[in-house]
């Protein structure tokens, strides 16, 4: 654009430097520009894939190189859709995957908090291929499926990291059977390394993925901020060391790790994200079907002595570095919120909807926000398959956004703050209390009135005195849940 004619020379010269300061904001990724920039990523969990869906399709992959599975996969008959009550078939993995290229396409990054591995892998995969339970076939099945599995999702948002958490059926020895140091995780070691693309990995990350498949990561768009995945499955109350030796003392030494990283992030003045698949606390489901009576409470934990009271307790000694959480697991929309001995919110922790439709609930993941300046998480979108019993092929699936969080449950941000508000909401009856019953079940029915209790103490109550006060209460008449 060319000067006004009627300015002079030193007007002239006056306009090219104003001309020339804006195009250098406009191109130049400075403060002013990006101080109120978001980014996305994409929060996914639980696919539970399942290979033996399609019966005679399994024995002809392991064969062949983790490569060419999605071909042979495409070219197999009859295949329909999984239904409610099913792990992830490869129909609901495509209609699945091709949902979230096309909602998170532009995404920086990828999280995934675990279970890639169907349940009952190793019983299906001995079945399908006709050997044992712990034969090598199966144990090369489950590293091939695993790798398959993460390899489609770095299809998702081509070219961006994804960041990987094992979950309990991530193992080749069976459920909440991890082998520290054993050959899955030598296995997998270098395709989730691979995954992570270009960003900066701590020296030690071969030591540790290999001795308990955890490992430190920096930050894809904020290289202050450095994002610890732990495998708390050894921390698990159902965890054993079925084809090991020592998964105590592994798990012992993840938590003297994690305790470690925290302590030098906090002395340099740098922030931390948890990833991992089990969330902290209490199995609602369980515990709201554990006893008859609700008084005393017997909540079912999800994580063993001592380990779950020292993750915690390390969530809120360093929570004024800790600046956002996510886990899996469950398979529906929740949260867990730590609560300072003050009162006050500290830490959130984001639950994930799993994909796999084998409790009942519909498919779903998220995409997230978060600020560029800071890093910080500020907004999620929720999306579901929403004609899953009617859907036959991949094509067939309606995938919609479900909710966004801030705008769902009013909240100007996703925050440990703002989810404490919604908490106080949902102990009274109203349009959170409906909402959160819905939303938890990925829009499938809702959660029952006479559990929600258990549902509600579960979020923000993860020590076994405050969860008997909350649960106890409604025994008394002194809450409305």
């Amino acid at each position: 654009m060319p000067p006004p004619a009627s300015i002079g020379r030193r007007g002239r010269a006056g306009w090219l430097v104003a001309l020339l300061t804006i195009l250098a904001a406009a191109i130049t990724p400075g403060h002013a520009r990006t101080e109120n920039a978001t980014g996305s990523f994409l929060h996914v969990s639980d696919i539970h894939f399942d290979p033996f869906a399609t019966p005679g399709v399994a024995a002809s992959l392991l064969p062949l190189n983790v490569e060419r599975w999605q071909a042979r996969l495409i070219a197999a008959p009859d295949q329909t859709m999984a239904r409610f009550g099913e792990d992830t078939n490869f129909p609901l993995l495509d209609s699945a995957l091709a949902a979230m290229h096309a909602a998170a396409r532009d995404v920086d990054f990828i999280i995934y908090t675990g279970d890639m591995l169907a349940h009952r892998f190793e019983d299906k995969a001995a079945k399908a291929l006709q050997v044992e339970p712990r034969s090598s076939l199966v144990q090369a099945m489950a590293v091939e499926t695993t790798i398959f599995v993460a390899k489609a999702l770095a299809r998702v948002a081509s070219g961006r990291p994804v960041i990987i958490a094992l979950g309990n059926n991530d193992a080749a020895c069976g459920d909440y059977r991890i082998d520290p140091g054993g050959p899955y995780l030598a296995a997998t070691r270098n395709t989730v390394r691979e995954l992570l693309g270009n960003l900066e990995i701590d020296p030690d990350f071969d030591r540790t993925y290999a001795a308990g498949g955890y490992y430190a990561v920096r930050h894809p768009a904020r290289p202050d901020i450095t994002i610890l995945v732990l495998n708390d499955v050894l921390w698990s109350n159902e965890y054993r060391d079925a084809c090991g030796s020592d998964g105590v003392r592994a798990g012992t030494v993840m938590l003297d790790w994690l305790e470690a990283e925290l302590r030098q992030h906090e002395a340099r003045g740098r922030k931390v994200w948890l990833v991992h698949h089990i969330p902290i606390g209490y199995d609602s489901y369980s515990t709201s079907h554990a006893a008859d009576a609700p008084c005393p409470a017997r909540p079912v934990p999800y994580l063993r002595q001592p380990f779950a009271d020292a993750f915690v307790q390390l969530i809120k000694r360093y929570s004024s570095i800790i600046d956002a959480g996510f886990a899996g697991h469950i398979h529906y929309d929740d949260f867990r919120l730590v609560v300072a001995p003050g009162g006050g919110a500290v830490a959130v922790e984001k639950i994930a909807p799993g994909i796999s439709p084998i409790f009942g609930q519909n498919p779903g993941f998220l995409v997230f926000s978060y600020a560029r300046r800071t890093g910080r998480p500020i907004d999620y979108a929720a999306y579901y398959l929403s004609n899953l019993g009617a859907a036959r092929s991949a094509r067939d699936g309606q995938w919609r956004k479900e909710y966004e969080f801030t705008r769902r449950y009013g909240q100007r941000r996703f925050s440990p703050a703002a989810v404490a508000t919604v908490l106080r909401r949902l102990k009274r009856r109203g349009t959170t209390q409906r909402d959160y019953r819905m939303l938890y079940n990925v829009s499938r029915g809702e959660l029952a009135s006479s559990v929600l209790p258990a549902y509600a103490c579960a979020i923000a109550n993860i020590d076994r005195p405050s969860f008997d006060a909350c649960y106890c209460r409604r025994a008394s008449g002194l809450s409305e849940l």
